[in-house]
């Protein structure tokens, strides 16, 4: 049932499946307003209101039967598939049936008093179909204008499907990405039975957890996401050792700040696999997380192995992570980021982000 006493029958774009009593009273405001037009303009020449709204309504039952013929049928099947020739044709052809009976109701029926016969076939019979276009070409301008509109909802929604399914695919690289990363370290650490391999299995607990239960929305917390990153880093400080120097600043007001998760994550692995990890000697990394009002602001720095270490080294697949989070950071915030990636002496990445309660087109 339709809500009959709000005004969901005006709303254009509401679109009904099935004959509900909102959809009949519609169509019979549509059809009661064109009656009291006519009557109204046809009583100021001739005869009284009264007999014109029982004339109008007699004549209805030939302007409905072809109104409903050109919105319901000849509508979607030619108008809608572009075949406009076809469409204006056989609606031309219609209009002068109807047109014809219309003549003869008008003529032989209802008024006869009201038209002279002669000249039955001339200018009379044109206004006749002029007068049946204009009743049918406003629920023909209405449907396509609902098609439009309901075309675009359906864009809409296959596009933002679509952003959903590619920021699902690109959190799941993520994951086995890490994940691999991280089991390798792991499995080094248990068969030289380190010390502190309990101590990595609790960190790990405590990230996927975070990664399984606590990203599947499109938004997390930034305290979440800091924590995280100490998560990450404190495991690698005990893989690492003494062989690593890392600072880790975060600051300002980031309480109540949102961000994508797991969007910062790959540039400090980046920072670990082929920064340190490739590093026989002292290896470093500086990173700077702050929030400045909405503005975020993330600096990441490390010093890069000589060519000699490259060298000795197997070559591992790079830039799998940073591919990914560019691409995560033109589909979340577009011309919302600033991403800048150095390379020379050192390897440098600076991000800003302008952040809301809320991420950006999502």
């Amino acid at each position: 049932m339709g809500d009959l006493n709000g005004l969901g029958m005006f709303q254009l774009e509401k679109i009904y499946t099935s004959w509900t009593p909102e959809r009949i009273l519609r169509h019979l405001f549509y059809w009661g307003a064109w009656t009291l037009f006519y009557s109204s303009v046809n009583s100021t020449y001739s005869h009284t209101m009264g007999k014109w709204i029982l004339a109008e309504l007699a004549i209805l039952t030939i302007k409905i039967p072809f109104t409903y013929a050109v919105i319901y049928y000849l509508v979607p099947r030619f108008l809608v598939r572009k075949q406009y020739l076809q469409f204006f044709a056989i609606s031309l052809v219609f209009a002068v049936i109807a047109g014809n009976l219309l003549h003869y109701c008008y003529d032989l029926v209802i008024y006869p008093q009201i038209f002279e016969m002669e000249n039955k076939w001339g200018k009379k019979l044109y206004f006749l179909i002029m007068d049946l276009i204009y009743v049918a070409s406003l629920p023909t301008i209405f449907k396509l204008l609902q098609r439009q509109m309901q075309q675009e909802k359906l864009t809409s929604q296959i596009a933002e499907q679509k952003l959903d399914a590619e920021l699902k695919l690109l959190k799941n690289q993520l994951h086995p990405h890490f994940l691999f990363n991280t089991l390798n370290n792991l499995y080094g650490m248990v068969l030289t039975q380190h010390p502190n391999a309990a101590d990595v299995v609790i960190r790990l607990s405590d990230m996927l957890s975070y990664m399984l239960y606590e990203c599947d929305d499109s938004i997390t917390p930034m305290e979440k996401e800091i924590e995280n990153l100490n998560n990450y880093i404190e495991l690698e400080k005990i893989r690492y050792g003494k062989r690593l120097d890392i600072v880790f600043e975060s600051g300002g007001n980031y309480q109540g700040k949102v961000l994508a998760p797991l969007l910062l994550i790959p540039f400090v692995e980046n920072a670990f696999k082929h920064g340190v990890e490739k590093t026989e000697t002292k290896a470093w990394i500086r990173m700077n997380l702050w929030v400045e009002g909405s503005r975020l602001k993330f600096l990441i720095e490390n010093s890069l192995p000589t060519e000699k270490e490259q060298d000795l080294r197997p070559n591992t697949q790079s830039g799998i992570g940073l591919k990914n989070v560019r691409k995560r950071l033109e589909l979340l915030y577009p011309e919302r980021h600033q991403l800048e990636i150095r390379e020379s002496e050192t390897f440098l990445v600076q991000l800003n982000i302008d952040l809301d309660d809320e991420l950006p087109n999502r």
